[in-house]
């Protein structure tokens, strides 16, 4: 978490800033449609709880080796992708790709969307919700 400061104008910068490193990564926990275990690390840096976003969830995602972030969709909200490593297969609508570092990938609202991760290297990417909380996940696998 970044320290207790504040700014020219009284900007709590110790709510409105995060590091990946200090803040650390969580595993994926959603369940799709067969009970298969969603796979993946997040990280979030901005939402409401954290940050007291209004307008926007953001997040620093891991997908590991071998790994599969369910393909799901979201009819609240919208969300891009922004790949900074790795090449990974992303399923987006009816569609697979091969994605590279420099990717910015936008998912319209109720777009199904997932991450295939079937390279030996670690997959990063920013990931941005249009959402600050609570925007359903729905499994479509």
């Amino acid at each position: 978490m970044a320290t207790a400061s504040k700014g020219e104008a009284g900007t709590d910068i110790a709510r409105l800033v995060r590091n990946v490193d200090q803040q650390g990564f969580a595993e994926l926990d959603k369940i799709g449609l067969n009970g298969q275990r969603d796979q993946g690390l997040v990280c979030t840096l901005i939402s409401r709880d954290l940050s007291g976003s209004d307008d926007l969830c953001v997040s620093w995602g891991r997908i590991l080796p071998g790994q599969h972030h369910l393909c799901h969709h979201h009819p609240d909200a919208s969300e891009f992708y922004v790949v900074l490593s790795g090449t990974p297969l992303v399923h987006l609508g009816d569609t697979e790709y091969r994605a590279r570092p420099g990717d910015g990938i936008y998912i319209p609202r109720g777009t199904k969307h997932g991450i295939t991760n079937d390279t030996d290297t670690e997959v990063d990417l920013i990931v941005g919700v249009s959402k600050p909380a609570d925007w359903q996940f729905i499994p479509d696998e």
